[in-house]
């Protein structure tokens, strides 16, 4: 089953992430993780990542307010996430699944050790995606730059 989920930016930029709880019928007990899950076999996955939403957070979304950041193909199953910049008062959300939930910078929630494994990558590559989705030419020039730079100090350092 392939899976959709959203990365949720606070003004600040924090990022709200779930605490999983300890079902052991779910993946990835008890680690952080993105809001969002199982895409049904006739759902496209933006409807699938608001339907997640409004049933671990209680809350709606508007389509137009998600942005697919990256699709990333697997051997069994593709991931779609996408990122929703919105303020959420966490007082005021419902948490359906999970054990708790919380903004984090992205340096506090690669710190903890109980992380979902692909959600540290996914992070560490957010700073790019998030330039490219940006889709302006100045964005895009930034990213070719930043990626021209990281491969000519990675050449420079290759011995001969």
């Amino acid at each position: 089953m392939d899976y959709a989920g959203v990365i949720i930016e606070r003004k600040d930029g924090k990022l709200l992430f779930q605490l999983r709880d300890s079902n052991p019928d779910i993946k990835n007990q008890n680690l952080w993780s993105l809001f969002g899950g199982g895409i049904k076999k006739s759902e496209k996955p933006l409807y699938a990542v608001t339907r997640e939403l409004k049933e671990e957070l209680g809350i709606k979304v508007n389509k137009k307010q998600l942005t697919l950041l990256a699709t990333f193909p697997g051997f069994k199953k593709r991931r779609y996430i996408f990122k929703l910049k919105r303020n959420l008062d966490i007082g005021k959300l419902k948490l359906g699944e999970g054990d708790s939930l919380g903004y984090f910078s992205i340096l506090e929630i690669l710190k903890k050790e109980n992380v979902v494994s692909s959600l540290r990558l996914l992070l560490l590559l957010y700073p790019i995606l998030n330039l490219v989705t940006s889709s302006t030419p100045l964005r895009v020039a930034q990213v070719r730059r930043f990626l021209a730079e990281i491969l000519t100090k990675r050449n420079s350092s290759t011995p001969s």
